[in-house]
């Protein structure tokens, strides 16, 4: 008890000194503003950046008005003439009718005919040459074919030998004027067809391809006369083939055979000849589309808008909208001085919600607030996030505007996985509500990216395994369906709009995931963080380091791990992160490696090569293993993070056992205690204080002769009792209270790890083995 009321006094002294100094630091505005000027311009330099995304030459003032609600404010009158502008989707629809009504502009190319025809002449010539030649093969005929493009069987050559008879006399016939003249007769009348198709007219598009509203398109022949003409009065090249085959078939005095040999050629020689004008074509869309007017009303100077409490019809809020974006437009024309208040009203807002986010990191999270590395990396996420909202701003009338496009949910898990729940939530509500200010006023998508961010956020509070992107996803998607239904609901949207923004949530929803983990990847390495991800990489037990020491220094891996076990327990009970204490219990005495054999956990046979060094010495190994594992970690590239694991887990606590035997060998006038102390520094962390205790009490309890519960609960509490009076734990945030649940939780492993066994009497044994073995 009296050890209790000692460390309540020490607390109390603590905590009243803690008052005091903290009553005399009340710092004024400007040493504040001093100390945290790179801070401050920092928010204000993200401020008045994010000012210049919101949208220029629009305004918001009626952006909340709904149709069917009751007007509540004083009449609106118009103060000038201004135009009612259409809705995006409407000008969109008139832009598309102007496009539809565009036909588009083909030109006739007569040279095409008229090269096509004489290649035709030509081959047609070759063949007939070949033909008239009394020892004519196959091949001669062939080679022709092969050189045209044209496909041709030997059968169909030996057609061409033989007249079109069906006897085969391989071409070598005295007479060969019949065969010649079968040829002339097929090539005519191929010549004679392709002259009507090219005269009708050969698009070089598929008619398939034509929108369905196209029934018309303007040809422009070679005199320049440009007429509009039906589409269905020319052919495409696949409809110019079954023409020409059909026009073959009618013809009487063609066998199949001789149908099949002419189309075969006049097949390959239809050749497109009016062909699409697109730059023409494009040049006139552009027209119409420039032409498609913004407007479709227009208000007079005076002319009421709005009536107070009348109901808001579709009608008012276009006029009041339209009155709006052109009072935001006269004042963007009138110069700089009348922009500059609009221009400040939107810095303040953006100041103001980023001043949300910096009181509460200032208040409650100091840490993050004084290191401006950690500032940046919050800072750069949220402009990441105004950026894509300032994007999606720009795709007017697409559904790439839709907000719902914009990850939030990826800065949520991003931010959490480096910091925590907390400031990823107010991360999450200071995104939320910027995305809501760009996009003019839009607190519906405010309310969206609230909730699925805040969903995301639980989705990694504790990551583990790599399989927590596919669980966010799956979550983040939900949270999107609810939420995005509820919008539609309270908004009476129709259910198109509503499954529309579903499949973009959901896309959104599971991108987001995938998103963060590329970007945790880059962010670790720019600003030299460690998130969950990297500690469970750390914690593999086949890293390199950890395959080391098991190898070289058993027993201190062994210590390692059982020391991972007390303090992620401890660590779990208080909320802090157990991961972290985990993995860096697994890597605090690394510094061993360079001497395992100085370490009693390594020493076997009883051989402990201390006996044979002064105490100074031994002090001096003990203490370079924290030197030596620093510099350990830096060569394996281990982070920070891990690194004051190895500084801080002895801390300057005092070699005890080597101090008191140089005592004993009377060196009492030249003694130094702070000879015999660790070079600490001691630990600034729950997780390494934790640690600290841990790794006493694990070495400690192997003394325990006969380790009852009630023993190890007075081992337990004596180290710590110990560690908290020597002042090594002064410099970390653990509480009495904190200190209680740490002894509970050490106890419960402890007692667990040394439980009592049953003692078999030798007869029941061998029965037992014999049972075993006839199994």
């Amino acid at each position: 008890m009296g050890v209790n009321l000692n460390i309540l006094k020490r607390y109390r002294k603590n905590g009243n000194q803690d008052r005091v100094a903290a009553t005399k630091a009340k710092p004024l505005l400007k040493p504040l503003v001093k100390r945290y000027y790179v801070e401050l311009l920092l928010i204000l330099a993200l401020a008045l950046v994010i000012t210049f995304m919101f949208p220029r030459g629009k305004s918001f003032q009626y952006a909340d008005l709904r149709e069917g609600q009751v007007y509540l404010d004083e009449q609106v009158i118009a103060t000038f003439t201004f135009p009612v502008l259409k809705s995006p989707e409407e000008y969109e629809s008139d832009k598309k009718n102007a496009r539809e009504s565009v036909v588009p502009v083909f030109v006739i190319n007569p040279d095409l005919k008229a090269n096509e025809l004489n290649e035709l002449s030509d081959f047609a010539n070759r063949i007939k040459v070949n033909l008239k030649g009394k020892m004519t093969t196959i091949a001669n005929i062939k080679a022709h074919y092969i050189e045209a493009g044209i496909v041709i069987s030997d059968d169909d050559v030996n057609l061409l030998l033989n007249a079109f008879e069906s006897t085969a006399n391989t071409g070598k016939s005295k007479d060969t004027g019949p065969r010649v003249a079968k040829f002339e007769k097929v090539t005519r009348k191929v010549m004679a067809l392709l002259e009507e198709l090219y005269t009708a007219g050969i698009l070089d598009r598929s008619k398939e391809s034509f929108p369905t509203y196209v029934n018309k398109i303007r040809v422009r022949r070679n005199d320049g006369i440009e007429e509009e003409e039906l589409l269905q009065y020319y052919l495409d090249s696949a409809e110019a083939a079954a023409m020409l085959l059909e026009m073959l078939r009618e013809d009487d005095d063609f066998d199949e055979k001789e149908v099949k040999i002419a189309y075969a050629i006049g097949e390959h020689f239809i050749t497109p000849n009016v062909l699409i004008d697109e730059v023409e074509t494009k040049a006139r869309i552009e027209q119409v589309e420039e032409n498609v007017p913004l407007a479709k009303d227009q208000v007079l100077d005076g002319e009421r808008i709005i009536d107070s409490h009348e109901v808001v019809t579709k009608s008012h809020i276009e006029k009041l909208n339209s009155y709006a974006v052109a009072k935001a437009e006269r004042v963007e024309m009138e110069g700089f001085w009348r922009k500059l208040p609009p221009s400040l009203g939107k810095f303040f807002l953006v100041l103001s919600i980023l001043t949300i986010l910096a009181i509460y990191l200032f208040s409650d999270r100091r840490s993050i607030f004084n290191d401006r590395k950690k500032l940046l990396l919050i800072g750069l996420n949220i402009l990441l996030v105004a950026i894509l909202t300032f994007i999606s701003n720009r795709f007017q009338a697409s559904v790439y505007n839709s907000a719902y496009f914009i990850p939030v949910s990826a800065l949520s898990l991003i931010i959490t996985i480096f910091f925590d729940t907390r400031v990823g939530l107010f991360v999450t509500l200071t995104a939320a509500l910027l995305i809501g200010a760009l996009r003019g006023n839009e607190y519906a998508i405010t309310f969206t990216s609230l909730f699925v961010g805040a969903i995301a956020v639980q989705t990694v509070r504790k990551v583990r395994t790599r399989i927590w992107i596919i669980r966010s996803g799956l979550i983040i998607s939900a949270a999107y369906i609810f939420t995005i239904l509820v919008n539609g609901l309270v908004t009476y949207a129709d259910f198109s709009d509503t499954w529309r923004n579903w499949w973009i949530g959901i896309l959104n929803g599971f991108l987001s995931p995938g998103i963060a983990y590329l970007l945790i990847i880059i962010l670790e390495s720019m600003f030299d963080l460690t998130t969950d991800m990297t500690l469970l990489e750390l914690s593999d037990f086949n890293h390199p380091l950890l395959r080391q020491l098991h190898l070289e220094a058993p027993g201190t891996y062994h210590h390692c791990y059982l020391v991972g076990m007390l303090a992620e327990a401890a660590t779990e009970a208080l909320g802090g992160n157990a991961l972290l204490a985990r993995v860096g219990s697994y890597y605090h005495d690394i510094g061993k490696l360079e001497k395992p054999e100085y370490f009693v956990e390594n020493q076997t046979k009883g051989r402990n090569p201390q006996e044979k060094l002064t105490p100074t010495m031994s002090s001096l190994i003990l203490a370079n293993h924290v030197r030596r594992g620093a510099e350990i970690a830096r060569e394996y590239g281990l982070p920070k993070e891990i690194e004051a694991f190895i500084y801080q887990h002895h801390g300057t606590s005092l070699m005890a056992y080597f101090y008191q035997k140089a005592l004993e060998q009377g060196n009492d006038d030249s003694l130094s205690e702070d000879e015999f102390r660790y070079p600490g520094p001691r630990p600034q962390t729950r997780e390494t204080a934790i640690v600290m205790m841990a790794d006493a009490i694990e070495a400690a309890s192997r003394t325990l002769k006969d380790p009852t519960p009630s023993r190890i609960k007075g081992l337990v509490e004596q180290i710590i009792d110990e560690r908290f009076k020597s002042g090594e734990l002064d410099e970390s945030p653990l509480t009495l209270q904190d200190l209680s649940k740490i002894s509970n939780a050490f106890q419960k492993i402890l007692i667990a790890r040394f439980h009592g066994r049953i003692e078999y009497p030798k007869s029941s044994h061998r029965e037992a083995i014999k049972s075993v073995r006839a199994s």
